[in-house]
């Protein structure tokens, strides 16, 4: 039987999430990234944390973080080499809504960007 999954911690949704590709009719289902990919994929590639770090902060194990990376840069390339739709949604999330103590010196936290607007 297998393990039910843990819900994640991720800082905000994107502001955007929908990508659709020039000149495209945009027919079919297109490809949907999951808000827990969404955030793996910022927290490692944007924010440049580690796996661990990743882990650590969206309150899952690591070897999670690296098989949701992995599903989403193949997500990801699907939609850029196919010309298909990508859109972000769904997952099982929860949304922090206010800054965690360990986000005090994290410049891209988004409540603190929020908070600069």
């Amino acid at each position: 039987m297998a393990r039910p999954t843990k819900c994640r911690c991720i800082c905000s949704p994107p502001k955007t999430t929908c990508f659709l590709p020039a000149g495209s009719s945009a027919k079919g289902e297109g490809v949907t990234l999951g808000l827990d990919e969404y955030e793996v994929v910022r927290l490692l590639d944007y924010v440049h944390l580690s796996q661990q770090q990743c882990a650590e902060k969206m309150k899952i194990s690591r070897t999670t973080v690296t098989r949701m990376y992995e599903s989403a840069r193949s997500k990801i390339a699907a939609a850029l080499v196919c010309g298909q739709p990508l859109t972000i949604r769904g997952g099982d999330v929860v949304i922090c809504e206010a800054m965690r103590p360990e986000c005090r010196d994290e410049p891209l936290c988004c409540h603190r960007q929020a908070r600069e607007l």
